[in-house]
């Protein structure tokens, strides 16, 4: 794949992917605030989830390209050996940022989950939370102490021993591609009960396949690593997973932020989703008292045993406003149904106004008198 440098080298290929995904990475996450901040006006915790993400995806590339100028990519008789200490060490940070970064990606995508408004999916997603913390953890703390000295992970010399760092690479990738699919396949079941805009549904299933590609990048990745770790060409053989670790990472993040373009789409190009915003401003400044709320952007499913009613122009999750506008006359009353804690309150503000035609009441009161004189 791509394009070789000197001596048939790979690092070439490996730093153009790295530099364009982090450039798309950063063109997600402003868009992704934008919409948080300036439309919605109100952050969540996934988008913190997503912002660690960002740092660590960054973190891992700025890694590999350290790895890059110390010799990962070439072959390794054209590598200089005095460089090969900083090349191990930049590999061993890579290893933990990788890690974390799809823990937090993950945990992001299932917190999104938790606001669609199935009791269900909600539960499994809690768990699902819990399994991928617990495994990113574990994960990260064995990348970071495989060795004993914990030096010896990036200098191959001296006393102590290692873990059997093959099968733990084998098994990290194995139980990641597992995850993933756990993870982006939850919500397929609430997806055809969901009661929203077709549009929309196509949207998470878009959400669901950029996911899917994520893992099937993971896949393409676990096929490189016995090479990688086998091979007396360690240095070249390497190339193909860092690079696809850089895609599979960032094309996460780009899935998990899917969900807070819809709210820019709806205050932008409300046509193109089939919405009408009336020149109507969602952000913080607008005046209302729902600005600063926070919701999915997506409309929730109507759960019998769980009365919730979602919002389809950012607003909070647990209200809904209709419109009703009158025809005749300047007629127009708004109501809103909030549900906090199980309860339905509703708060009604009509207004008014009435044209009279003085002229034909006037005729009507003489149509109404009797004949002759009082």
């Amino acid at each position: 794949m791509g394009i070789t440098g000197d001596n048939g080298s790979q690092g070439p290929t490996v730093v153009g992917i790295c530099l364009a995904f982090a450039v798309l990475t950063f063109i997600v996450l402003s868009l992704r605030l934008f919409a948080r901040i300036y439309v919605l006006g109100k952050m969540g915790v996934d988008d913190y989830l997503i912002i660690g993400a960002c740092c660590l995806a960054w973190a891992f590339i700025a890694a590999t390209i350290v790895a890059v100028e110390n010799g990962l990519g070439q072959h390794y008789k054209y590598t200089d050996k005095s460089k090969l200490v900083d090349y191990s060490f930049a590999v061993w940070l890579s290893s933990m940022f990788y890690l974390a970064c799809l823990g937090f990606v993950k945990t992001s995508v299932l917190w999104f989950y938790t606001r669609l408004g199935d009791r269900f999916l909600t539960r499994i997603s809690y768990v699902m939370m819990i399994v991928i913390v617990c495994q990113a953890t574990s994960f990260v703390l064995v990348a970071a102490f495989q060795c004993h000295p914990i030096s010896k992970a990036w200098t191959g010399t001296g006393s102590g021993k290692c873990v059997e760092i093959n099968i733990f690479y084998l098994a990290n990738a194995g139980l990641n591609i597992l995850t993933d699919l756990l993870t982006y396949t939850l919500p397929i079941r609430v997806i055809f009960k969901l009661q929203m805009p077709q549009k929309q549904k196509i949207a998470l299933i878009f959400i669901l396949c950029l996911g899917l590609f994520a893992c099937v990048s993971s896949i393409i990745r676990i096929t490189y690593i016995p090479t990688m770790l086998t091979s007396a060409d360690y240095t070249y053989a390497i190339s193909g997973a860092m690079y696809w670790s850089v895609i599979e990472t960032n094309i996460g993040i780009f899935a998990a932020s899917i969900p807070s373009f819809k709210a820019i789409a709806s205050r932008f190009l409300p046509r193109f989703i089939g919405e009408y915003s009336s020149g109507r401003k969602y952000g913080p400044w607008d005046g209302t008292p729902d600005a600063r709320r926070y919701g999915s952007g997506f409309t929730k499913v109507t759960d019998p045993n769980n009365i919730t009613m979602g919002t389809m122009n950012g607003r909070d999750d647990m209200t809904m406003g209709t419109q009703i506008g009158a025809t005749m006359a300047d007629n127009s009353s708004e109501e809103r149904i909030i549900v906090p804690d199980g309860k339905i309150f509703t708060q009604t503000e009509i207004e008014t106004t009435v044209e009279s035609n003085h002229d034909y009441r006037s005729s009507m009161e003489q149509a109404d008198r009797p004949n002759g004189r009082f």
